[in-house]
């Protein structure tokens, strides 16, 4: 219980940070947040160093907190990271592994077109499919850069989930395109179409960050 607290108020300060509703220099007060999330300090507490250590906000020597924010070029580098992260991690992968793994990749695509069907998107199963790509690698490293960012992806996706529900169909068939290329031997091509697609999932996060700072499109948290 005390943990689905914690991610809760990790996950709300994230996405309110990243989209601009806290704004840069602004004062995180763990009383007020206390009172406004209706939790105790605690959860507050350990949200903030989190916070931290994501590079999202500073903690002054005089124990106050500042947004540092994320703004579209920080989106920009983590989804450069991410292609470079993502890409190397396929071409440390080795037949068996993903012959071992392939039934895995296409039922998580399964379930990404289940989820579709009922006009819903599966934030936990499309990190499951990019995850699972990095950990065929066998390099550790790798795997542990990757999972260091995975909340900071599980938010962007959130984010964007309203704004690419229109285009899920597609964005499900570049899951798949990836998969078939690596299943037909073509690493470069399974490359290139895993660089296509988190370049467009770069866009569609930009867009709807730059939407809701106009104030055209507000992104609230749900439940």
């Amino acid at each position: 219980m005390k943990k689905n607290i914690f991610n809760h108020v990790l996950e709300h300060l994230r996405k309110e940070i990243i989209l601009g509703n806290y704004a840069v220099g602004d004062y995180l007060v763990e009383v007020k947040l206390a009172e406004e999330l209706n939790v105790s300090r605690g959860p507050i507490r350990e949200a903030i160093a989190r916070l931290e250590a994501e590079n999202l906000v500073e903690k002054y020597s005089n124990g106050r907190t500042v947004v540092k924010g994320f703004g579209v070029k920080d989106i920009q580098n983590l989804y450069d990271s991410r292609i470079l992260l993502e890409n190397h991690a396929l071409t440390q992968l080795s037949r068996d592994e993903f012959t071992k793994n392939e039934k895995v990749l296409f039922l998580y695509i399964d379930q990404m077109k289940e989820a579709h069907e009922k006009e819903e998107r599966d934030i936990e199963i499309d990190l499951a499919f990019h995850g699972l790509l990095v950990k065929m690698s066998k390099n550790n490293t790798l795997v542990q850069l990757w999972l260091a960012l995975r909340e900071l992806f599980r938010t962007l996706i959130d984010i964007t989930s309203e704004a690419t529900i229109a285009n899920q169909k597609e964005i499900i068939a570049h899951h798949a395109r990836i998969v078939e290329a690596l299943a037909d031997g073509e690493m470069k091509q399974a490359q290139i179409l895993l660089k296509a697609h988190l370049e467009e999932a770069c866009q569609y996060c930009c867009e709807q960050i730059i939407r809701n700072q106009r104030g055209e499109n507000n992104v609230t948290e749900e439940g």
